[in-house]
């Protein structure tokens, strides 16, 4: 592959193809660089891969393919329904990835050029990723530190939390990471990650505190917060400025149960300040989806 291509990363199973060639898609638009696609797929079949290899071309974008399967993920099990085994996959991407390389949730939409990012983790840095914005909603000045964040204390290990990142968004260094053998095998520890509630999320958070590299907000948005997000900023004085900016969403995500390619209510999702945001992704669908899937 040439040097010159951005590594992006995606996992899936079979129930979120149609997502993740949604995400690609609107990498690609957005993009100012080729890319290469590292999908860490479970359980796939033909057909995924093909629909796979024909979006890759479509995009002019290199496909990797790493097949995986249970063994792969050691000892784990599910033990969330609305989190698969896959959730778990970029724990591999060190071993399966030479370089820096984005790694991206299925259910997002990219607005922005996901280049920029790749500037923004120094040199020697492991790790870059988003705060987690339902942790800093909890930490306003003033508010008084609610039960809701225990579970994060718990896991850190400490009272202070405002470091726990989404791992929705990651962007890892791989080459820096292998060089640390201890973390390498921490990583690979399927079945520790499998004990925590948020499972690689928590267990990612545990094994980079201390050392990750914050990046701006706008990267990973949840969707229907943009009001509230900005609210919540301005109660959050010691947040540095290369977080808050820029003020745009360059990147929504999808969190929860009702996903965007779900069927719901308009008129809820009107209510809840998510129907901006929920057409958007349908309207992205349309461009990037065959017709005959974008009428299921």
């Amino acid at each position: 592959m040439s040097d010159t291509r951005l590594k992006i990363s995606l996992a899936s199973d079979r129930a979120m193809i149609d997502a993740a060639l949604v995400v690609l898609g609107t990498v690609a638009e957005h993009c100012s660089a080729p890319l290469e696609l590292h999908f860490l797929g479970h359980g796939l079949r033909d057909e995924d891969r093909d629909r796979l290899a024909h979006a890759c071309d479509a995009h002019g974008c290199a496909l990797v393919l790493h097949a995986l399967q249970d063994e792969d993920f050691g000892d784990a099990v599910q033990v969330n329904e609305n989190i698969p085994l896959v959730a778990m996959a970029p724990l591999l991407l060190p071993k399966l990835v030479s370089g820096r390389i984005l790694y991206l949730d299925c259910d997002m939409l990219v607005l922005g050029d996901v280049a920029e990012l790749f500037h923004m983790l120094p040199e020697g840095a492991p790790l870059g990723a988003v705060r987690d914005f339902y942790v800093l909603d909890q930490m306003k000045q003033g508010a008084e530190r609610p039960g809701k964040l225990d579970w994060h204390r718990q896991v850190l290990g400490k009272a202070e939390v405002e470091g726990y990142f989404n791992t929705g968004l990651l962007l890892l260094d791989c080459d820096v990471i292998r060089q640390d053998a201890v973390l390498m095998e921490r990583l690979e520890d399927f079945s520790a990650a499998n004990d925590y509630r948020f499972m690689d999320q928590d267990y990612l958070n545990l094994l980079f505190d201390g050392r990750t590299t914050y990046l701006p907000l706008a990267w990973n948005s949840i969707w229907g917060r943009d009001a509230l997000r900005g609210r919540a900023l301005a109660r959050l004085p010691w947040l540095p400025a290369s977080e808050r900016q820029p003020a745009r969403s360059r990147l929504i995500h999808y969190t929860g149960p009702k996903k965007p390619w779900k069927r719901q209510s308009l008129a809820s999702a009107l209510l809840r300040g998510r129907l901006p945001a929920l057409l958007a992704w349908r309207r992205a669908a349309r461009r990037i989806l065959p017709p005959k899937v974008q009428q299921r």
